[in-house]
């Protein structure tokens, strides 16, 4: 299950009880979808009671990286408490970083939204 709203100049999506490639690959289309009507630049993805997913390539996140890395001005927040599922986000923060996009993990969301709003390190 997954809700995306946005809230103030983030787009936020909450993904809870996420168990297969499917349901990811679905959730990045609603959002890729949400982003575009929303002209977001901030994106916070919270992940809750999901197994972790390592296989990215079962639900395409090499074209969703290629999105993220093609604007300059987006940035996307992974957040996660539960270990396991950080350890899926650090993993996709390594490939998105070799794409050149512009996409952090997190354990808190409070530390998410400040790196978001931080305007220092804009990529341009």
């Amino acid at each position: 299950m997954f809700l995306i709203t946005p809230q103030g100049n983030v787009l936020r999506a909450e993904l809870v009880d996420r168990q297969t490639a499917a349901q990811t690959r679905e959730f990045l289309e609603a959002l890729a979808d949400a982003a575009l009507t929303h002209q977001a630049t901030r994106v916070l993805i919270n992940v809750r009671t999901s197994r972790p997913i390592f296989k990215i390539e079962e639900y395409g996140a090499s074209t969703y990286l290629k999105e993220i890395a093609a604007r300059p001005t987006l940035k996307v927040a992974l957040v996660s408490g539960h270990a396991d599922v950080r350890s899926a986000h650090e993993y996709v923060e390594l490939l998105a970083r070799q794409q050149g996009a512009n996409l952090r993990s997190f354990a808190s969301e409070a530390a998410a939204l400040a790196w978001l709003a931080d305007q220092s390190q804009e990529k341009r």
